[in-house]
Protein backbone atom coordinates (compact mmCIF):
# COMPACT_ATOMS: atom_id res chain seq x y z
CA UNK A 1 0.00 0.00 0.00
CA UNK A 2 1.55 3.01 -0.69
CA UNK A 3 1.84 5.77 1.82
CA UNK A 4 0.78 9.77 1.62
CA UNK A 5 3.83 11.97 1.61
CA UNK A 6 2.03 13.46 4.36
CA UNK A 7 1.37 10.49 6.68
CA UNK A 8 0.95 11.24 10.30
CA UNK A 9 1.36 14.80 9.60
CA UNK A 10 -1.07 17.41 11.48
CA UNK A 11 -1.75 20.73 8.98
CA UNK A 12 -3.72 23.90 9.51
CA UNK A 13 -4.99 25.79 6.51
CA UNK A 14 -6.39 28.79 6.46
CA UNK A 15 -8.62 30.36 4.16
CA UNK A 16 -9.58 26.40 2.86
CA UNK A 17 -13.30 26.82 2.08
CA UNK A 18 -12.24 28.00 -1.79
CA UNK A 19 -9.63 27.82 -4.29
CA UNK A 20 -6.25 27.22 -3.74
CA UNK A 21 -6.83 26.83 0.18
CA UNK A 22 -9.83 24.30 -0.54
CA UNK A 23 -7.30 22.45 -3.36
CA UNK A 24 -4.74 22.24 -0.39
CA UNK A 25 -6.60 20.53 2.10
CA UNK A 26 -8.62 18.46 0.01
CA UNK A 27 -4.48 17.28 -1.82
CA UNK A 28 -3.02 17.28 1.68
CA UNK A 29 -5.93 14.61 3.31
CA UNK A 30 -5.64 12.35 0.41
CA UNK A 31 -1.78 12.61 1.09
CA UNK A 32 -2.36 11.44 4.66
CA UNK A 33 -2.37 14.43 6.77
CA UNK A 34 -5.12 15.15 9.20
CA UNK A 35 -5.99 18.84 8.56
CA UNK A 36 -7.64 21.59 10.51
CA UNK A 37 -9.00 24.58 8.32
CA UNK A 38 -10.82 27.39 8.58
CA UNK A 39 -12.85 30.28 6.91
CA UNK A 40 -15.84 32.42 7.57
CA UNK A 41 -19.34 30.15 7.13
CA UNK A 42 -21.37 32.00 4.88
CA UNK A 43 -23.81 33.84 6.86
CA UNK A 44 -20.96 35.00 9.10
CA UNK A 45 -19.13 36.41 6.40
CA UNK A 46 -21.89 38.47 5.68
CA UNK A 47 -22.04 39.85 8.65
CA UNK A 48 -18.48 40.73 8.88
CA UNK A 49 -18.57 42.48 5.12
CA UNK A 50 -21.84 44.28 6.85
CA UNK A 51 -20.13 45.75 9.56
CA UNK A 52 -17.01 46.72 8.05
CA UNK A 53 -18.33 49.69 5.31
CA UNK A 54 -16.65 49.77 2.71
CA UNK A 55 -13.73 47.02 3.45
CA UNK A 56 -17.12 44.78 3.10
CA UNK A 57 -16.45 44.76 -0.28
CA UNK A 58 -13.61 42.39 0.20
CA UNK A 59 -15.61 39.52 1.52
CA UNK A 60 -17.93 37.32 0.31
CA UNK A 61 -21.80 37.67 0.47
CA UNK A 62 -22.91 35.33 -2.00
CA UNK A 63 -21.96 32.12 -0.57
CA UNK A 64 -25.05 29.74 0.38
CA UNK A 65 -24.89 27.51 3.58
CA UNK A 66 -24.04 23.98 2.47
CA UNK A 67 -23.31 25.10 -0.65
CA UNK A 68 -19.45 24.28 -2.05
CA UNK A 69 -18.08 26.84 -0.03
CA UNK A 70 -19.24 26.10 3.62
CA UNK A 71 -16.42 24.99 5.44
CA UNK A 72 -18.61 22.48 7.65
CA UNK A 73 -20.09 21.08 4.33
CA UNK A 74 -16.25 20.12 3.25
CA UNK A 75 -15.15 18.89 6.33
CA UNK A 76 -18.16 16.38 6.38
CA UNK A 77 -17.65 15.63 2.99
CA UNK A 78 -13.95 14.48 3.53
CA UNK A 79 -14.28 12.63 6.51
CA UNK A 80 -12.49 12.29 10.39
CA UNK A 81 -9.57 13.76 9.29
CA UNK A 82 -10.84 16.95 7.83
CA UNK A 83 -12.33 19.74 10.80
CA UNK A 84 -13.66 22.80 9.77
CA UNK A 85 -13.40 25.67 12.43
CA UNK A 86 -15.08 29.04 11.89
CA UNK A 87 -12.51 31.66 11.96
CA UNK A 88 -11.38 35.74 11.17
CA UNK A 89 -7.61 35.36 10.78
CA UNK A 90 -7.33 38.73 11.76
CA UNK A 91 -8.24 38.29 15.31
CA UNK A 92 -6.04 36.15 17.14
CA UNK A 93 -8.52 34.79 19.89
CA UNK A 94 -10.51 33.55 16.98
CA UNK A 95 -7.25 32.31 15.33
CA UNK A 96 -5.81 30.55 18.25
CA UNK A 97 -8.93 28.52 18.24
CA UNK A 98 -7.91 26.81 15.05
CA UNK A 99 -4.76 26.02 16.65
CA UNK A 100 -6.34 24.81 19.69
CA UNK A 101 -8.17 22.09 17.90
CA UNK A 102 -5.33 20.92 15.91
CA UNK A 103 -3.12 20.64 19.52
CA UNK A 104 -6.68 18.52 20.83
CA UNK A 105 -7.85 16.72 17.77
CA UNK A 106 -4.44 15.59 16.51
CA UNK A 107 -1.99 16.31 19.73
CA UNK A 108 -0.05 18.63 17.77
CA UNK A 109 0.77 20.67 14.84
CA UNK A 110 3.73 19.92 11.70
CA UNK A 111 2.39 21.93 8.71
CA UNK A 112 0.96 25.79 8.62
CA UNK A 113 -0.26 27.06 5.01
CA UNK A 114 -1.08 31.13 5.18
CA UNK A 115 -4.12 31.03 2.33
CA UNK A 116 -6.53 32.96 3.90
CA UNK A 117 -6.57 36.42 1.69
CA UNK A 118 -8.90 39.05 0.20
CA UNK A 119 -8.43 41.27 -2.75
CA UNK A 120 -6.71 42.21 -5.83
CA UNK A 121 -7.65 44.94 -8.25
CA UNK A 122 -9.03 47.30 -5.34
CA UNK A 123 -8.69 50.05 -7.56
CA UNK A 124 -6.37 53.09 -7.84
CA UNK A 125 -4.05 54.47 -4.54
CA UNK A 126 -5.96 57.67 -5.42
CA UNK A 127 -9.06 56.70 -4.89
CA UNK A 128 -8.61 53.47 -2.46
CA UNK A 129 -10.60 54.15 0.82
CA UNK A 130 -8.46 53.79 3.85
CA UNK A 131 -10.77 50.88 4.98
CA UNK A 132 -10.17 48.97 1.77
CA UNK A 133 -6.53 49.38 2.55
CA UNK A 134 -6.44 49.03 6.41
CA UNK A 135 -8.65 45.51 5.87
CA UNK A 136 -6.30 44.47 2.70
CA UNK A 137 -3.36 44.24 5.03
CA UNK A 138 -5.36 43.43 7.98
CA UNK A 139 -6.22 40.01 6.55
CA UNK A 140 -3.10 39.18 3.67
CA UNK A 141 -0.29 40.58 6.28
CA UNK A 142 -1.44 40.40 9.84
CA UNK A 143 -3.14 37.31 9.41
CA UNK A 144 -0.01 35.26 8.33
CA UNK A 145 2.20 37.50 10.76
CA UNK A 146 -0.60 35.90 13.76
CA UNK A 147 -0.62 32.60 12.18
CA UNK A 148 3.56 32.62 12.31
CA UNK A 149 3.45 33.56 16.14
CA UNK A 150 0.88 30.63 17.00
CA UNK A 151 2.81 28.22 15.31
CA UNK A 152 6.50 28.39 16.21
CA UNK A 153 6.33 26.90 19.34
CA UNK A 154 4.14 24.14 18.25
CA UNK A 155 6.23 22.82 15.46
CA UNK A 156 9.14 23.50 17.73
CA UNK A 157 7.74 21.09 20.21
CA UNK A 158 7.41 18.53 17.30
CA UNK A 159 10.94 19.31 16.29
CA UNK A 160 10.24 21.06 13.20
CA UNK A 161 8.09 21.73 10.64
CA UNK A 162 6.79 23.88 7.41
CA UNK A 163 4.99 26.79 7.14
CA UNK A 164 3.76 28.22 3.79
CA UNK A 165 2.26 31.39 2.79
CA UNK A 166 0.37 32.36 -0.37
CA UNK A 167 1.48 35.77 -1.64
CA UNK A 168 1.10 36.70 -5.67
CA UNK A 169 2.93 37.08 -8.02
CA UNK A 170 1.58 40.91 -7.24
CA UNK A 171 4.01 41.35 -5.02
CA UNK A 172 6.64 41.34 -7.94
CA UNK A 173 5.00 43.27 -10.65
CA UNK A 174 3.76 46.87 -10.65
CA UNK A 175 0.35 46.03 -11.31
CA UNK A 176 -1.91 49.26 -11.63
CA UNK A 177 -5.08 49.05 -8.62
CA UNK A 178 -3.35 46.79 -6.38
CA UNK A 179 -1.16 49.10 -4.44
CA UNK A 180 -2.88 47.48 -0.86
CA UNK A 181 -3.22 43.93 -2.17
CA UNK A 182 0.64 43.91 -3.98
CA UNK A 183 2.02 45.81 -0.81
CA UNK A 184 0.82 43.50 1.10
CA UNK A 185 1.80 40.57 -0.64
CA UNK A 186 5.64 41.94 -0.71
CA UNK A 187 5.50 42.02 2.61
CA UNK A 188 4.39 39.02 3.10
CA UNK A 189 8.01 37.69 1.27
CA UNK A 190 10.04 39.72 3.63
CA UNK A 191 8.41 38.13 6.48
CA UNK A 192 8.87 34.59 4.93
CA UNK A 193 12.46 35.38 4.86
CA UNK A 194 12.36 36.95 8.32
CA UNK A 195 10.98 33.71 9.80
CA UNK A 196 12.69 31.55 8.47
CA UNK A 197 16.07 32.88 10.00
CA UNK A 198 14.09 32.38 12.66
CA UNK A 199 13.21 29.18 12.56
CA UNK A 200 15.77 27.69 11.13
CA UNK A 201 17.62 26.54 14.33
CA UNK A 202 14.98 24.81 15.12
CA UNK A 203 14.20 23.00 12.14
CA UNK A 204 11.31 24.74 10.95
CA UNK A 205 10.95 25.73 7.26
CA UNK A 206 9.04 29.06 6.06
CA UNK A 207 8.27 29.44 2.33
CA UNK A 208 6.07 31.65 0.01
CA UNK A 209 4.03 30.77 -3.37
CA UNK A 210 3.79 33.28 -5.62
CA UNK A 211 0.36 32.13 -8.21
CA UNK A 212 -0.44 34.13 -11.11
CA UNK A 213 -3.81 34.50 -12.21
CA UNK A 214 -5.28 31.03 -10.88
CA UNK A 215 -9.62 29.75 -11.91
CA UNK A 216 -10.40 30.41 -8.44
CA UNK A 217 -13.73 31.91 -6.71
CA UNK A 218 -11.03 35.45 -5.74
CA UNK A 219 -11.23 35.65 -9.63
CA UNK A 220 -14.19 34.54 -11.23
CA UNK A 221 -16.51 35.22 -8.14
CA UNK A 222 -14.99 38.52 -6.63
CA UNK A 223 -16.76 40.12 -3.88
CA UNK A 224 -15.38 43.46 -5.17
CA UNK A 225 -17.68 42.49 -8.57
CA UNK A 226 -21.58 43.21 -8.63
CA UNK A 227 -21.68 39.36 -9.69
CA UNK A 228 -19.96 36.58 -10.46
CA UNK A 229 -18.31 35.58 -13.69
CA UNK A 230 -18.65 32.31 -16.07
CA UNK A 231 -16.12 30.28 -15.28
CA UNK A 232 -15.24 29.23 -18.38
CA UNK A 233 -14.72 33.13 -19.71
CA UNK A 234 -12.50 33.69 -17.38
CA UNK A 235 -10.36 30.53 -17.53
CA UNK A 236 -10.06 31.31 -21.60
CA UNK A 237 -8.72 34.81 -20.64
CA UNK A 238 -6.11 33.34 -17.92
CA UNK A 239 -4.92 30.67 -20.47
CA UNK A 240 -3.74 34.31 -22.42
CA UNK A 241 -1.99 35.71 -19.61
CA UNK A 242 1.29 34.10 -19.31
CA UNK A 243 3.85 31.97 -21.37
CA UNK A 244 1.94 28.74 -20.58
CA UNK A 245 -1.21 28.46 -22.67
CA UNK A 246 -3.57 27.11 -20.35
CA UNK A 247 -5.25 28.65 -17.18
CA UNK A 248 -3.75 27.86 -13.95
CA UNK A 249 -5.73 25.44 -11.27
CA UNK A 250 -6.22 25.56 -7.78
CA UNK A 251 -4.53 22.24 -7.84
CA UNK A 252 -1.34 23.48 -9.72
CA UNK A 253 -0.45 25.90 -6.40
CA UNK A 254 -1.36 23.17 -3.97
CA UNK A 255 0.84 20.87 -5.21
CA UNK A 256 3.57 23.09 -4.24
CA UNK A 257 2.21 23.47 -1.37
CA UNK A 258 2.92 20.08 -1.14
CA UNK A 259 5.71 19.44 -2.13
CA UNK A 260 7.46 22.54 0.39
CA UNK A 261 5.05 20.84 3.00
CA UNK A 262 6.66 17.73 2.94
CA UNK A 263 10.15 16.28 3.67
CA UNK A 264 10.74 16.23 0.00
CA UNK A 265 11.68 19.96 0.40
CA UNK A 266 13.86 19.68 3.54
CA UNK A 267 16.58 21.94 2.56
CA UNK A 268 14.69 24.50 0.98
CA UNK A 269 13.55 27.60 3.32
CA UNK A 270 13.31 31.45 3.10
CA UNK A 271 11.85 31.50 -0.91
CA UNK A 272 9.26 32.72 -2.69
CA UNK A 273 8.54 30.05 -5.28
CA UNK A 274 6.15 31.62 -8.74
CA UNK A 275 3.19 29.57 -9.80
CA UNK A 276 2.47 31.61 -12.73
CA UNK A 277 3.11 29.77 -16.04
CA UNK A 278 6.16 31.99 -16.93
CA UNK A 279 4.91 35.42 -16.44
CA UNK A 280 7.25 36.93 -14.27
CA UNK A 281 10.14 35.94 -16.47
CA UNK A 282 8.60 36.88 -19.93
CA UNK A 283 10.73 39.78 -21.71
CA UNK A 284 8.10 40.21 -24.13
CA UNK A 285 4.31 38.32 -24.85
CA UNK A 286 4.94 38.31 -28.98
CA UNK A 287 6.80 34.64 -28.08
CA UNK A 288 3.32 33.55 -26.94
CA UNK A 289 1.73 30.83 -29.13
CA UNK A 290 -1.45 32.00 -29.81
CA UNK A 291 -4.15 29.30 -28.41
CA UNK A 292 -7.76 28.36 -29.70
CA UNK A 293 -10.29 29.81 -28.29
Amino acid sequence: MTVGRLAGKTAIVTGGASGIGLATVQRFVAEGASVVFCDLLPEAGRELAASLGDAGKLHHSRRAAGGPNDGDAIAGELGARAVFVAADVTDQASLAKVFETAVKQFGGLDILVNNAGVGGGEGPIETCPRSLFDRTLAVNLLGPWLGIKLAFPLLRARGGGSIVTTSSVSALLGMPGQGAYGASKAAVLQLTRVAAIEGASDFIRVNAVCPGGVSTPIIYDSPLLARGIDPALVGQGLGRAQPLPRACQPEDVANTILWLASEESGFVTGQAINVDGGLTIEFDSKHRRQIDT
